[in-house]
């Protein structure tokens, strides 16, 4: 069984006795590598910005902090970007209310699985998140191979489209900014977006582009909101690009 096929499940559930069950439902499933139990919301998230698992089964009806404000700071806080930018572990709700299920898929939650859980839900739940990481990898292996001729002086090269930063239109042409170095492209800046990879790029400006995941430092100036991609290097955030900029960056 390859590593994508493993999880690290993480129960999260005041009441001991769902959890020995959770436990015990988990144990019987043959994709299942490490089981970890918190007893309540500030347990979890300590484990979780420790070890990163997988996937988190979280109860909403806990004493310290909701399952619901647990799973918002799994997605949302900085003080777990900033531990683990690249990983925040898929949210599965265990929970014997029904009423929180729109907020749980608002925050883009795995699955809201009602107590008791059967084991064919749970089981079901698992393989969706399975399914997605292998996607996901798929999608990874195929922008990293992505390549893209351009010119450099007298001769035509290829780079990695994975390696450009940003692009930032100047006249006629695209500056691709790669970390040592730039390339200029004779084109315009949306018929450029179409020919990368879908989804790795976000238009941040009529003139400017960014790789999503450079997203994280985001400023504010005044009423400026702009992006710091190099240490002397800011691009301006336009107010029709706002939006969607901060909903790709989960602010």
């Amino acid at each position: 069984m390859t590593r994508d096929q493993n999880l690290d499940i993480l129960i999260v559930d005041d009441e001991p006795l769902a959890c020995r069950r959770m436990k015990a439902l988990c144990g019987r499933m043959k994709n299942i590598k490490r089981i970890d139990i918190a007893s309540g919301g500030e347990e979890a998230l300590d484990f979780i910005a420790q070890h990163c698992p997988d996937v988190v089964l979280l109860d909403i009806d806990m004493p310290d902090i909701s399952g619901m404000k647990v799973a918002q700071q799994c997605k949302y806080s900085d003080r777990h970007a900033g531990q683990y930018p690249e990983k925040t572990p898929e949210i599965v709700f265990t929970t014997a209310h029904s009423g929180y299920a729109v907020d749980a898929f608002r925050i883009d939650a795995a699955n809201y699985l009602l107590k008791p859980v059967k084991e064919n839900l749970l089981k079901e739940a698992f393989d969706r998140i399975l399914q997605k990481r292998r996607r996901k990898r798929f999608d990874q292996q195929l922008n990293n191979n992505h390549r893209l001729w351009v010119q450099d002086g007298n001769a035509a090269v290829q780079i990695c489209s994975a390696d450009i930063g940003w692009i930032v239109a100047e006249r006629d042409y695209m500056r691709l900014c790669l970390p040592n170095r730039t390339y200029l492209v004779h084109e315009a800046m949306q018929s450029l977006l179409e020919r990368l990879p879908q989804d790795m790029f976000i238009r941040v400006h009529r003139s400017a582009a960014v790789r999503r995941d450079l997203l994280r430092d985001i400023r504010r100036k005044g009423r400026r909101k702009y992006i710091v991609v190099e240490e002397n290097t800011e691009l301006t955030i336009g107010p029709s690009h706002l939006e969607a900029v901060m909903r790709a960056s989960n602010r």
